[in-house]
């Protein structure tokens, strides 16, 4: 245990280094020319959010000793039960899940991982360049750089005040 304050360190940097990295991708949207660059830098942001999530989650596994090498809410939440603990961290986070920040990124994230569907009218031919049909379609479903920095500093915030109120048991 002499070394778990250096690896739960090592956690909440890793954490944070996905927020900067978010941050990043968002002064790169800014400066984008095109469309497709616009629409590269915002989904890279968009993933950064996530990975901040599950680095996050990674943190709460540590912090309260649990042995799990991909931590969920629902793991996480079934670890301490059987600790017979409970987490307010883990309440907040399923909170701001079902409607809050964090279901706002997660539905951004989901959206990330499929193909746009055509526009009316817009037919694409199985032989056509898959990359190029997608990143000329709409993508009115992509929030702004604006919007995700707005997420990533509520999610910063969020996470901040979670640490704030995490003490050892």
């Amino acid at each position: 245990m002499a070394d778990k304050p250096r690896v739960a360190r090592y956690q909440a940097d890793r954490t944070n280094q996905k927020f900067y990295f978010c941050r990043l991708a968002c002064v790169e949207a800014g400066k984008a020319v095109d469309k497709q660059q616009y629409q590269a830098h915002c989904e890279t942001a968009i993933f950064h959010l996530h990975g901040a999530y599950l680095a996050f989650l990674q943190e709460l596994a540590h912090f309260y000793n649990l042995d799990t090498t991909s931590p969920s809410l629902t793991s996480i939440e079934t670890g301490l039960a059987s600790k017979t603990l409970v987490s307010p961290e883990i309440e907040r986070l399923k909170q701001s899940k079902e409607q809050g920040i964090l279901a706002n990124v997660l539905n951004a994230f989901k959206r990330c991982q499929y193909a746009p569907t055509p526009e009316q009218g817009l037919t694409t031919e199985p032989s056509a360049d898959l990359i190029v049909n997608v990143v000329t379609m709409s993508n009115q479903w992509l929030p702004d750089e604006q919007t995700i920095r707005e997420w990533r500093q509520l999610m910063m915030t969020m996470v901040d005040e979670m640490r704030g109120g995490m003490v050892e048991y």
